[in-house]
């Protein structure tokens, strides 16, 4: 099997190429070099030597990259831009292919797109549009394909599926009713039949796949939790595209914070970032190489005990914000200096981190200077701790100001997680007047590229469904990110580029007259 292919600087037979219509600096000649700097290998491979000539992939695939670029995933308004729009059809090279032929190579390749997404960004690294040296961490939700209706939680699929089956049998009585009589309409109750049964059979799979989804969340949320019939693969989040609740995915991205280039991405259905910084920091280093001196900051989304244990363990170098820093308790008493009288002016409870723990001695020091010993070891749910009991509250004179309410015991305790002194070193560190700067450069690098991804480029929405592909199609997204960032870095050299084009034109230009002109001399009667 061949490919049809055109080269964009070929000849016509009447003397000019889309070269010649589209100005030297546009983004379309930068998408269509780009691509050819890719390894597209396995792309190609893809692809049969039989059958009727395919569209050149390499073609395709600039085209996909230049309509995320400017906010374009629809297949059918993609199509129309080739047809139409000047730099669409440049970068087409004027194959002008039909929506049904960009929607199957989106869809066939989707798997190849994370590697495009790694190569770019290699790319960027070799070309020192960026060092990537600090790295902003964030996730966000975009809305799924599926719409929010298609969602059922366990009751409501019980009666869906009963009314299905109540369909299914007033059919069945049809069919035999029809069979026996000799009706016109077998044929079209059969397929009506056929519909019913693989929609019943659907609907138990959603029973299943949500009974087994519900064993892991917490009881008190498995009786509201639901399942998308359409796209299970989708969960109900909260605050999504100004709605209260939508089936939606979690996309996380790690940006670069001197370019604003993301060098890794996922989508995971997680409702939050707590567990994700593992995976990011992985995918960073396995994109751009192992480098220890990397530093990483996060908001207080990722924030959690095994996260913070693993970067210990991985000596990472990391600046992640506490949500809670009231529940930190400080190893170093020389940093208490209020005293109860103080902190009761401030606030009306203490809170944990007004009790100072000392490490060496294994207990806890109270605002009013009594010590809270190590009572016993606790395990519940995977956490594993301490518990630190006071001596006695009943004659202290902040007792209603120390103990929480509905505490019966008369007596603080404080609860000491195994890992917690992870926690403590992060709020040590996030004092500092350079972790507080690094968090504010994490909010004007990471948060603005999401908000260009959403607003500016209009990724509010999947237009494919389940999780696999939109990971593909979030890859997509990000690598048009990168292009306008990358297209951007480079209008600095441009300039020089543009005159470099300019009088290679115009070197054409004055070729193509002198061929016109020898042209004429030779249609010229000869004269005697």
């Amino acid at each position: 099997m061949g490919f049809v292919t055109k080269n964009r600087e070929q000849m016509s037979l009447i003397g000019y190429s889309l070269d010649d219509f589209v100005e030297p600096t546009a983004k379309c000649r930068f998408v269509a070099q780009l691509v050819s700097e890719l390894d597209l290998d396995a792309l190609y491979s893809d692809y049969s030597e039989q059958g009727n000539d395919a569209f050149d992939p390499e073609i395709m695939l600039a085209t996909w990259f230049y309509g995320y670029s400017e906010g374009e995933t629809s297949t059918r308004k993609l199509e129309r831009r080739c047809q139409r729009d000047l730099h669409f059809i440049y970068v087409s090279a004027d194959l002008r292919p039909d929506h049904s032929s960009l929607s199957r190579f989106r869809k066939r390749h989707l798997e190849l797109l994370p590697d495009y997404f790694v190569q770019m960004v290699r790319l960027a690294k070799e070309k020192e549009m960026a060092e990537f040296k600090s790295i902003a961490m964030d996730g966000t939700k975009i809305q799924a394909s599926a719409s929010g209706k298609k969602s059922k939680d366990t009751d409501t699929l019980s009666r869906y599926l009963k009314a299905v089956r109540k369909d299914i049998a007033e059919y069945m009585e049809k069919c035999e009713l029809a069979e026996s009589e000799g009706g016109d309409d077998l044929e079209e109750i059969r397929e009506k039949i056929g519909q019913l049964q693989k929609q019943e059979k659907t609907l138990l799979e959603r029973k299943g796949q949500l009974a087994k989804r519900r064993e892991g969340i917490k009881p008190e949320y498995r009786e509201k939790h639901k399942i998308n019939i359409v796209e299970p693969d989708a969960m109900m989040m909260d605050k999504v595209n100004g709605r209260k609740k939508a089936p939606a995915y979690n996309a996380q991205i790690s940006v670069d914070t001197e370019s604003q280039l993301i060098c890794s991405n996922d989508v995971v259905q997680d409702r939050n970032d707590q567990n994700q910084f593992s995976a990011q920091y992985e995918n960073v280093e396995n994109n751009l190489g192992a480098e220890a001196e990397r530093e990483y900051t996060t908001d207080a989304g990722y924030h959690s005990l095994e996260q913070l244990e693993y970067i210990e363990e991985n000596q990472i170098k990391a600046t992640v914000a506490d949500p809670q820093p009231g529940n930190r308790s400080n190893s170093n008493k020389s940093n208490t200096v209020k005293k109860p009288e103080e902190l009761l002016k401030e606030k009306k409870k203490f809170k944990r981190s007004d009790f100072v723990f000392n490490r060496e001695g294994d207990y806890y020091e109270c605002p009013a200077g009594k010590k809270l010993d190590f009572e016993r070891r606790y395990s519940r749910s995977g956490w594993r701790g301490r518990t630190y009991k006071a001596a006695g509250c009943s004659g202290c004179s902040y007792r209603e100001n120390c103990l929480p309410s509905g505490n019966k015991s008369g007596v603080r305790r404080i609860h000491r997680d195994n890992r917690e002194i992870y926690a403590e070193k992060m709020m040590e560190k996030l004092q500092s007047e350079q972790s507080k700067e690094k968090l504010k450069i994490r909010m004007t690098t990471v948060e603005p590229a999401f908000g260009n991804i959403k607003e500016n480029l209009g990724f509010r929405r999947f237009r494919l469904s389940s999780l696999s592909q939109v990971q593909g199609e979030f890859n997509l997204m990000c690598i048009a990110h990168n292009i306008n960032k990358m297209f951007i870095l480079l209008t600095a050299n441009l300039p020089l580029l543009a005159a470099h084009i300019y009088f290679k034109k115009q070197l054409m230009i004055r070729f193509k007259d002198l061929l016109v002109n020898i042209h004429k001399i030779n249609q010229m009667p000869i004269r005697r």
